[in-house]
């Protein structure tokens, strides 16, 4: 039993200035600063927290890749999210680690085993990838984010099309 993996994907941190931490990113770094966008919305990569639809409208991220990893930073817009719900519960800073795992039923299985969590609280997806975040802040002190490779075109398309508005 194990999440069947040692490579992590990326960390991600939390923020409620992304412009002003990007910069000092990009100064400590020596790069310009890093993009910020908009995370997708349902029309390109649904997620659900809790069984229900999110709809992140000004929820901004920036990614900087590094050699042997990648970084992302969020600012949570004033809609329900997980990273919304970590920054009130947690502040700012360290918020989830990422793996992306051969078996993602075996990695749910040991996460709930090893950090006593029951199941996931929000899974997204893309066309090749889903990802599910688990509150395992109690067990490990971070959340995880537990990646499979897949086709999830089918499970896209399912949901949007119980989606009046995209």
């Amino acid at each position: 039993m194990s999440l069947g993996t040692m490579k992590v994907c990326h960390i991600a941190f939390v923020v409620k200035d992304i412009d002003s931490e990007m910069e000092k990113w990009g100064k400590l770094l020596g790069i310009e600063k890093p993009r910020i966008w908009n995370i997708p919305g349902p029309d390109v990569a649904p997620a659900l927290t809790n069984g229900q639809l999110e709809i992140y409208k000004n929820c901004r991220i920036s990614v900087i890749e590094f050699e042997n990893m990648t970084m992302e930073v969020v600012q949570p817009g004033d809609e329900p999210s997980p990273w919304k719900t970590y920054l009130e519960e947690h502040g700012e800073g360290f918020q989830h680690i990422s793996f992306v795992v051969p078996d993602k039923e075996e990695a749910y299985h040991t996460v709930g085993e090893v950090c006593g969590v029951k199941d996931f609280y929000h899974i997204g997806y893309y066309p090749n990838m889903s990802y599910a975040f688990f509150n395992t802040f109690d067990s490990i002190k971070t959340e995880l984010n537990i990646k499979a490779e897949e086709d999830c075109t089918k499970v896209i398309e399912q949901i949007q099309g119980q989606v009046e508005v995209l």
